[in-house]
């Protein structure tokens, strides 16, 4: 065997630049195939990095087509009652602006129960955990950073352990800093506070993330046959502020709930790969046909001096083996710039990119891979090339080297089969890029050009009362409004194609929900009365709300977009109809008085269903909304205020970062980012699949 080896290396090293392309062929196959694999591996195939990951779960409110978060009062009762899980904890999305006495930032974190880090084995770097009086109403707040975090802005002294962190001009303790490797969870966080959620008065709103860890793994039914039983328990308590009787608790594997529609993407990803690499192998195939074609004379006069067939066989094979274990070589150094490609363009469709490792199920992927790319690009020229009788092979000398009619026939099937593989893959990135095509088509609603926002947080600390918080944003409006070439200021809380202020469920006064239905449930963006002007948005019918509506205890409008009044009213007008949000009866009735064209709002791939639009709360507002998006149209190039507009927000409070700051185009691109990401995932494999 050895014997063969160092022939094989001299016959391959006589023809480089067939080595060479069968390598670098094959190899690019390979190394596709590892990168999708681990990816996909890294996602699907490996446990979360979480303590006993096969009992954890994601517990929700189950109200088909729809599945939401639970309520404070959800969680509290779940809490109390529940005796099948060995914990539960939960988690909700916070922004927080963080002041130093330099430049002020905003952060993306979240509020989470002090059992948090508990249930999912985290414990911190440096510092403590939560603790039951962190998450007790009334005690000073605690904070737990992330490891990037106190690099960046605390220095990674481990000294600032038990000192205040200014979060929203409150002072909260520095309770601990995260490892650096965390789970998916964890990722993109740079804080978690400990919530300190109290007895609410009512059933809603509904914003935390549940999460269980089982005292059995093998008894779910049971628990979700609990979860059941102690909604059922509570729902009449709740029945004056929530009647959606479908609804009910139900609970879902932690690592579904990470992975998403995953399965989906890496099964279409996983195929297309594995035609790439069978492009690739039937390449290094025929080209190893044509070389088997040229050496029948030297391979004839070895059978003719003894060498039985399986023995040149087994010599042809020796050399394919070479040739996969160099290109597995080439492969790997492939995949791992394949890698940091994937980090970047595919993080949009397969979590825990940054988990991507090549471990051992990768490793043994390489050696099946290896073996059978060998196998099958060498024994289809070892076999055909040494068939036939030794005399015939000895009077073929001196004929053409294309070889005789059955080494050409052969050759033009495996041609046409590359083809047949690499037809679907074309097919399929031509319609995905159609797809994406049509999403840039989508009419958006409004006219995008010369449009920036940009995000403001008023810290509660620093504006406790609702007079502060709107004389704050009546400057603002002001002194940007009168800034040379800005044509129109407003405000909002969500931005389209697919940042929604909010979903809400609702029940309508004239069409009231039957008994076991879900409410139905659509988008709604509070804005002030100019945001109309600002999109140039026609009025349909009725009128605008004005800065005096909604002020009152009983005196809720809202204007409604076309899309909802197809929806609900077909064949009426919505203007003076009533509804109650979110099937609180105690609520007052909310009133329709306007109706305008529809935005895109819950993204480019849905279809209208329609937007609600709520006032923001002007003066004399009890509950004035602290986070908005500055909304400015301007005459030229929108980008050009940014600095102008920075400049105002720090001169009338410099603790307040001016974040998230965006172009309507850049908005429309971020949305289109798991569909580009898609398509350039399979485009780029069927450009491969067409190269090879």
């Amino acid at each position: 065997m050895l014997q063969d080896v160092r022939i094989c290396l001299r016959n391959l090293l006589r023809v480089p630049l067939l080595t060479v392309t069968v390598v670098l062929t094959v190899g690019l196959g390979i190394g596709a195939t590892t990168v999708i694999f681990s990816a996909v591996n890294a996602a699907l195939l490996r446990p979360l990095p979480y303590a006993d990951p096969d009992g954890l779960v994601r517990i929700f409110t189950d109200a088909p087509p729809n599945k939401f978060p639970f309520s404070v009062a959800d969680y509290l009762a779940l809490q109390a009652q529940q005796t099948r899980f060995e914990q539960i904890a939960g988690y909700s999305s916070r922004a927080m602006a963080f002041t130093d006495g330099t430049a002020a930032e905003r952060l993306r974190g979240r509020a989470v129960s002090w059992t948090y880090f508990a249930l999912l084995g985290i414990k911190p770097a440096i510092g403590r955990d939560f603790t039951e009086s962190d998450g007790r109403p009334g005690n000073p707040p605690a904070v737990i950073v992330s490891d990037g975090f106190w690099q960046r802005r605390l220095g990674g002294r481990s000294d600032v352990i038990g000192k205040p962190v200014r979060l929203d001009g409150s002072d909260y303790e520095l309770a601990g800093v995260l490892p650096r490797a965390v789970g998916p969870l964890e990722q993109a966080q740079e804080f978690f506070v400990a919530a300190q959620w109290d007895a609410p008065p009512r059933k809603g709103p509904f914003f935390i993330t549940v999460l269980g860890r089982l005292k059995d793994a093998s008894a779910r039914t049971a628990a979700a046959d609990q979860l059941r039983a102690i909604n059922r328990r509570i729902f009449p308590l709740w029945r004056a502020s929530y009647q959606d009787e479908k609804a009910t608790w139900s609970m879902m594997a932690l690592k579904t709930h990470v992975t998403g529609d995953v399965a989906t993407i890496a099964g279409l990803a996983l195929a297309a790969v594995g035609l790439v690499w069978l492009i690739a192998c039937t390449n290094a195939s025929n080209l190893l046909i044509a070389r088997v074609t040229s050496r029948r004379r030297e391979l004839a006069v070895r059978a003719a001096l003894g060498a039985s067939r399986a023995r040149v066989i087994r010599h042809l094979l020796v050399e394919s083996g070479l040739l996969a274990i160099g290109a597995v070589l080439a492969g790997i150094a492939l995949a791992w710039a394949g890698v940091e490609l994937l980090r970047t363009f595919g993080a949009a469709y397969f979590p825990r990119t940054q988990e991507i490792t090549f471990d051992r199920r990768v490793q043994w992927l390489l050696a099946a891979v290896t073996a059978a790319s060998g196998l099958l690009f060498g024994l289809i020229p070892a076999v055909h090339g040494t068939g036939g009788p030794v005399d015939e092979s000895l009077r073929s000398m001196g004929r053409s080297s294309t070889g005789s009619a059955g080494v050409r026939r052969l050759r033009r099937v495996l041609v046409g089969s590359q083809f047949a593989i690499a037809t679907p893959l074309l097919v399929i990135a031509g319609l995905l890029i159609a797809s994406l095509n049509e999403l840039r088509r989508v009419d958006l609603g409004f006219d995008t050009h010369n449009v920036i926002s940009g995000g403001i947080q008023l810290p509660t600390a620093q504006y406790r009362e609702p007079e502060r918080v709107v004389q704050f944003w009546e400057e603002l409006q002001r002194r940007v409004a009168t800034l040379p070439g800005v044509s129109v200021v407003a405000f909002a809380d969500g931005r389209p194609p697919n940042d929604v202020g909010n979903f809400n469920n609702f029940d309508l006064e004239d069409f009231p929900t039957p008994p076991g239905q879900s409410q139905p449930v659509t988008p709604w963006v509070a804005v002030t009365p100019e945001y109309f002007r600002l999109l140039g948005l026609p009025l349909l019918q009725g009128r605008i709300f004005d800065e005096r509506d909604g002020i009152g205890p009983n005196e809720e409008v809202v204007v409604v977009d076309r899309a909802w009044t197809k929806r609900f009213f077909p064949n009426a007008s919505a203007v003076g109809k009533r509804f109650r949000e979110g099937g609180c009866t105690r609520c007052p009735w909310t009133t329709v008085v306007g109706v305008v064209s529809e935005v895109k709002y819950a993204g480019l791939d849905k279809p209208d269903e329609g937007t609600v639009y709520s006032p923001m709360g002007g003066r004399g507002s009890q509950n004035p909304r602290r986070f908005r998006y500055i909304v400015l149209r301007t005459a030229s190039d929108a980008l050009t205020m940014l600095p102008v507009v920075r400049q105002v927000v720090h001169e009338l409070d410099p603790s307040l970062p001016f974040s998230d700051v965006a172009t309507m185009g850049e908005l429309v691109e971020r949305s289109l980012q798991r569909p580009r990401s898609l398509s350039i995932l399979i485009g780029a494999l069927a450009a491969v699949a067409l190269v090879l």
